[in-house]
């Protein structure tokens, strides 16, 4: 009697898990879970933490690692099937069941993080900062990179593995931790201003006109191909595929 009760509760968990937003957010509680086993005498974790970027946006960092030789900053994604690519392309190649298609490259992603991090927050130039990507559980990645990539349950593997290398080990976590906490933008509505900020942006690109600064946006012709540039450059330096990112 109980048997088709339990099977309806797992098809009905199986069918939730599997709607992207349910899966993304269960990924990183996961990794939350994960992170909150390193050492805190070693370590200081910050989690979903959303800082100044270009022209008035934020950017959000999924995790954050302070430890005595630098700094770390985790990118996950709710990525799946084999991805194959390097660390330069923007697009990855992702494989599902025979299906091909394109996803953004984390690590470039995860490199705008880390440059906005050293631009906005005084005091952080001699820091050592790392990046790591952490992938899904249905993802596997065959790129071609010098990032680590793992998944949630590697993770700690990877940053331990990282702080061993360190042989000088000067950096003040607590410090550390004190001056990226004061470019931190805080607030209960943050999130849902920072996605009607990349509304607005995509919206006046699918309009021909440029995210930034609302020129209109020229189309040209360079060695890769064609590509969208705002009219008002050099003051605007916007510059992008037909695909807006």
């Amino acid at each position: 009697m109980l048997y088709p009760i339990i099977l309806a509760l797992i098809v009905s968990l199986y069918g939730i898990y599997s709607i992207p937003e349910v899966k993304g957010w269960a990924g990183e509680c996961v990794v939350k879970l994960v992170l909150l086993m390193l050492p805190a005498d070693e370590y200081i974790v910050m989690n979903d933490i959303y800082i100044p970027a270009y022209d008035g946006m934020y950017t959000q960092i999924d995790h954050l690692v302070i430890f005595l030789g630098g700094i770390i900053v985790i990118e996950t994604k709710n990525y799946s099937g084999k991805l194959s690519g390097n660390s330069r392309k923007k697009y990855w190649i992702s494989n599902r069941d025979g299906e091909k298609g394109k996803v953004y490259n984390p690590i470039r992603q995860n490199s705008y993080h880390i440059k906005m991090l050293r631009e906005n927050c005084p005091g952080l130039e001699d820091e050592k900062i790392y990046s790591i990507i952490c992938l899904s559980f249905g993802a596997r990645a065959e790129v071609e990179t010098r990032i680590p990539i793992t998944g949630p349950f590697g993770i700690n593997k990877v940053i331990r593995k990282i702080n061993e290398k360190q042989t000088i080990k000067t950096n003040d976590i607590h410090t550390t931790a004190e001056k990226i906490s004061r470019i931190i933008i805080k607030g209960r509505g943050i999130q849902k201003e920072h996605r009607r900020k990349l509304m607005v942006r995509k919206k006046r690109f699918q309009k021909g006109l440029c995210p930034r600064c609302s020129a209109k946006l020229l189309r040209r012709r360079g060695v890769r191909g064609e590509y969208l540039i705002c009219s008002n450059y050099p003051i605007c330096k916007f510059r992008a595929s037909n695909r807006f990112d």
